[in-house]
């Protein structure tokens, strides 16, 4: 399985202490969040350390071959990508996936109103801070209908649900490759 954007690996030490028989790969951009990530998986038994690499997300996705993984995670990352980085991430997502494999995403519904005004300012606050940062100038939202429009001219069939606080506009899309 494979953890793109991985940050301090959180989501990876998740999947990994879930099962032994998971071999989980974080890949982010900042060396910072790799090394935190990689000495604290030190601390975990040999057959539960999900591997951290330091990247290019697009490059790294684009190096697995067709049909090698069973499982993706996108948590918070592709409105930082531009429309056409997010469609080469989510079409080569579909790519590497076995047929049947889930890519889960969570993005913000732009659309939701007052919600969506606070994920954005949000995000442009921790860009603006140096918290996270953005692959280009801007950022780049979509609505619920966008993502899952994205999704599904890739080669998914999309299930979506709200997450996160309620007063953002997060929604969890689980997106499983047709077979």
């Amino acid at each position: 399985m494979l953890d793109l954007g991985s940050g301090h690996g959180l989501l990876a030490f998740a999947l990994s202490l879930g099962s032994h028989e998971r071999e989980i790969i974080g890949i982010d951009h900042d060396p910072d969040r790799v090394r935190i990530a990689e000495e604290a998986a030190l601390r975990l038994p040999v057959g539960s350390r999900p591997g951290f690499e330091v990247g290019d997300l697009k490059e790294k996705l684009w190096s697995f071959p067709s049909g090698s993984l069973v499982g993706i995670a996108m948590i918070d990352i592709l409105h930082y990508f531009d429309p056409r980085t997010q469609q080469f991430l989510v079409s080569h997502a579909a790519r590497v996936l076995a047929p049947g494999g889930v890519l889960v995403i969570r993005e913000i519904d732009s659309d939701d109103g007052i919600r969506a005004a606070a994920n954005r300012f949000y995000e442009r606050l921790a860009t603006g801070v140096g918290f996270t940062r953005s692959a280009g100038p801007k950022l780049s939202f979509r609505g619920a209908s966008g993502w899952i429009g994205l999704l599904e001219s890739s080669g998914f069939s999309v299930r979506s649900q709200r997450c996160g606080p309620a007063f953002f506009a997060d929604v969890l899309f689980v997106a499983q490759r047709k077979l």
